[in-house]
């Protein structure tokens, strides 16, 4: 049973059908019920209504309500305000207006600052007002709900004893931004195998499924892998995208059949937040409501998210540290770079063991077994085991099976370690470039680097580099530059990896290419903005998702990133000079080896009238070598 002050039943069953079957439903999101009324009596009518219709609707607990009334908020002691780009805040509403006057204040409420609904919501009015042509008055709400980017509102209008939707389609044939009144449909008795009151269609129509061919303003420049302008004549505006962001927005409008009306940034200003308190670049753009769209290696960032509209995030790169080359390496660390650490010590772990085998079995009484691991009349087995490493042959073949498998198992490690070995090397002594950077964040930091970061990265590295200068630029070309080609600029420069390739790919394989340390920073994901309460957002969201799950957005990264990274490593080492310093190194190696001879000689030539030295010399031939 209804409250005995309820004569409006029709419009008490249509709001209970509303709640149950769709705000109930969708999500899980509290449900604002608010009253704008311009007369006690009205005000009265109102208050019967929310009663009538919670107290039907809440005894399924489907939703949780929030009953408000039509003052505007205080702002002054919140904490803390919803950012105005309309990223948080209430999507679903149930508002009572009695006229245009009630209108106005409701206005008022969702555009004051610290409004606490997001605009790009879903949205019931109930309109009860008493005039006799209310079209004229709903054709003035939704011109300002359009411009304020209210799209998704349907109007509840009790007629002739049943309620009546309306609602506005800004996109059609032949028209665009229109805000008249469409009747939309009716509440009435449904037929079996449904039964009761409510509605045949969905509570809210779709309406950016076609866009018809509608023009949306997309603000963005050239950045390569990511956005890409060619020219080409057969197309408005004689630009096309291409690119991994270029290409996506192009699925896009071939998807929502919109035209992309493109407005290219000259001075390549992503806009940042003047002291001032004013915008600039493609911020103020968005701010003031010049563009729909941007997108041009957006990282996600909360500044940003506060004044622009975000989409969820379709990709994510890794963010590395470019740093400076360093000075060329020494010819010694020419001669040991060919390896790594680790396989050095597992050759002289290898040698250790042979050599500690070879005396022990030489200082054992058991001749036999001597025989058995080393061989007959193999009377210099470390000699042996030194020249065959160096590429020599064996000088004492054994005639046991176990010597021959040793021996096999020795030959194939040494030939696989020369062959390694004299191929890298080569290509050491050809590389002019070859360099010897930094590989760990804490001695970059130790050097005192200034970092040089797009305004973006400036909020990310504020807490973990708080003792580091940092540099906030707009456009990273002349850093870049100057860390190809200065050994030490001072600088380090936190970017994107693709950014790296693409750099190193306009370089070409004759220059040299960027110095990054081993492991990435972090991951950042990427995303494009919209202007704020931007009722694209849901759409666009849910087409980048399926974009996602199709594998779409994975085949433009292949096809945009994979050819530059690959094309990026490509180095031209072709035979080059080589140079007394680069060589440096066999030669000193060779010099401290004629001294170790000399030293030797020496000490034979005084061990003929010195019986010890003799002696011990003999006992190094024999059990050593």
């Amino acid at each position: 049973m209804l409250a005995t002050g309820v004569h409006n039943v029709s419009l008490v069953y249509a709001l209970v059908w509303a709640i149950d079957s769709f705000y109930g439903r969708a999500t899980s999101t509290p449900l604002a019920v608010v009253q704008f009324a311009t007369s006690r009596q009205s005000r009265g009518h109102h208050n019967d209504l929310i009663d009538a219709t919670l107290s039907k609707s809440s005894a399924s607990g489907m939703i949780q309500f929030l009953l408000e009334d039509d003052q505007v908020e205080e702002t002054e002691n919140m904490k803390e305000l919803p950012p105005p780009s309309g990223i948080t805040g209430r999507p679903l509403a149930i508002w009572f207006v009695d006229s245009l006057r009630a209108y106005i204040r409701l206005e008022m409420y969702l555009i004051q600052v610290g409004s606490p609904y997001k605009r790009n919501g879903y949205f019931v009015l109930v309109y009860t007002g008493v005039e006799d042509e209310p079209m004229e008055s709903i054709k003035i709400m939704f011109r300002r709900l359009l411009n304020m980017y209210v799209l998704n509102l349907v109007v509840f209008l009790p007629r002739n004893g049943t309620v009546q939707l309306y609602t506005y389609y800004p996109y059609g044939p032949h028209r665009c931004q229109s805000s008249l009144p469409v009747f939309y449909t009716a509440f009435q008795h449904l037929p079996p195998p449904s039964s009761g009151f409510g509605l045949t269609k969905p509570l809210f129509p779709s309406k950016l499924a076609n866009m018809h061919g509608c023009e949306m303003v997309v603000a963005t420049f050239e950045h390569r892998p990511y956005v890409i302008l060619d020219d080409d004549k057969n197309v408005p505006g004689g630009r096309v995208l291409h690119g991994i962001e270029g290409m996506i927005s192009r699925a896009l409008a071939e998807r929502m059949n919109f035209t992309i009306k493109l407005v290219e940034r000259k001075d390549k200003n992503r806009g940042e937040i003047l002291p001032d308190g004013n915008y600039s670049g493609i911020l103020k753009m968005m701010v003031d409501g010049e563009v729909n769209l941007t997108f041009v290696c957006y990282m996600y960032s909360k500044a940003r998210a506060d004044l622009m509209l975000p989409t969820v995030s379709y990709t994510s790169f890794s963010i590395v540290l470019t740093i400076p080359s360093g000075g060329s390496i020494t010819p010694m660390q020419r001669l040991i770079r060919p390896f790594r650490h680790i396989i050095w010590y597992c050759i002289l772990a290898s040698l250790a063991s042979g050599i500690l085998v070879i005396a022990s079995l030489s200082v054992m009484t058991v001749p036999c077994l001597r025989n058995l691991v080393l061989g007959r009349r193999n009377h210099l087995p470390c000699t042996g085991m030194l020249y065959s490493l160096l590429g020599g042959t064996v000088m004492h073949n054994p005639r046991r099976n176990f010597a021959r498998f040793l021996l096999m198992l020795w030959l194939l490690q040494t030939l696989i370690l020369r062959a390694a070995y004299t191929g890298q090397l080569y290509l050491l002594l050809q590389d002019v470039e070859l360099r010897a950077p930094l590989t760990k964040l804490s001695q970059v930091l130790e050097k005192g680097y200034v970092f040089h970061m797009l305004p973006a990265l400036k909020g990310i590295f504020k807490d973990s580099l708080e003792t580091t200068e940092t540099k906030v630029v707009f456009n990273l070309e002349a850093s870049l530059r100057r860390l190809r080609d200065e050994d030490d600029p001072g600088i380090a420069v936190p970017l994107l990896q693709p950014t790296v390739y693409q750099f190193d790919y306009r370089s070409g394989p004759n220059r040299r290419h960027l110095t990054l340390l081993p492991v990435p920073l972090m991951t950042a994901p990427l995303t494009m903005y919209m202007r704020p309460h931007s009722y694209f957002k849901p759409r666009i969201d849910r087409l980048l998702m399926a974009m996602m799950s199709s594998g779409i957005v994975a085949r433009y990264r292949r096809l945009y990133v994979d050819r530059i990274e690959r094309l990026a490593k490509r180095r031209n080492l072709e035979p080059k000079p080589l140079t007394p310093w680069r060589l440096g190194g066999i030669f000193f190696s060779c010099a401290v080896l004629q001294f170790l001879a000399s030293l030797i000689f020496l000490l034979e030539m005084m061990a003929r009238s010195r019986p010890r030295l003799h002696r011990a010399l003999s006992a190094i031939n024999n059990y050593v070598a």
